[in-house]
C-alpha cells in the first residue's frame, strides 16, 4: 500500500475547501421554472394514474419496507426525472409512442423537437445569456 502511495503522490492534488475558500468566487443561485409540455403533462397524469405510483406512494407513507420496494420508489423517482428532462427519454416502444402521441395530438416526427422539453429550451435561453 505505502509502495502504490509513493508512486501515485506525484499525481494527486488534494485540497480542503478551508485552503482554497478565500479563491472561490462567492456561489450564485437562479431558480427558473417552466411548465410541462402538453405530452409530459399527459405522460405524467399517466403515471399518477399507475400501480408504481400508488405502491410509491404508499412505500412513502409507511416510511420503509424491504430493499426490492424501496429500489422500485427509485425507479419512479429515475422515470419522473426523465420525464422532466424530455419524453422521449422514457417513449421507447414504437407502439407506445404512437399510441401516446394520437392521444396529445403531437405529430409523429414531432417527438424529438425541442418544444415537447420546455426544461431544454429554458437551458437555451440561460445559456445565450450568459455567453
Amino acid at each position: 500500500m505505502e509502495a502504490l502511495h509513493k508512486q501515485v503522490l506525484p499525481f494527486l492534488l488534494r485540497r480542503l475547501k478551508e485552503d482554497v475558500l478565500n479563491d472561490l468566487p462567492p456561489k450564485i443561485i437562479q431558480d427558473y421554472y417552466c411548465d410541462l409540455s402538453e405530452l409530459q403533462k399527459f405522460l405524467y397524469d399517466d403515471f399518477s394514474k399507475s400501480q408504481a405510483h400508488q405502491e410509491a406512494e404508499s412505500l412513502v407513507q409507511t416510511n420503509g419496507g424491504d430493499n426490492k420496494k424501496q429500489q422500485h420508489v427509485f425507479q419512479s423517482l429515475q422515470y419522473l426525472r426523465k420525464l422532466c428532462n424530455h419524453p422521449s427519454l422514457v417513449l421507447k416502444d414504437p407502439a407506445t409512442i404512437q399510441s401516446v402521441l394520437s392521444k396529445t395530438g403531437v405529430k409523429s416526427d414531432a417527438l424529438h423537437e425541442i418544444q415537447n422539453a420546455p426544461k431544454l429550451l429554458a437551458l437555451r435561453c440561460v445559456f445565450n445569456y450568459t455567453i
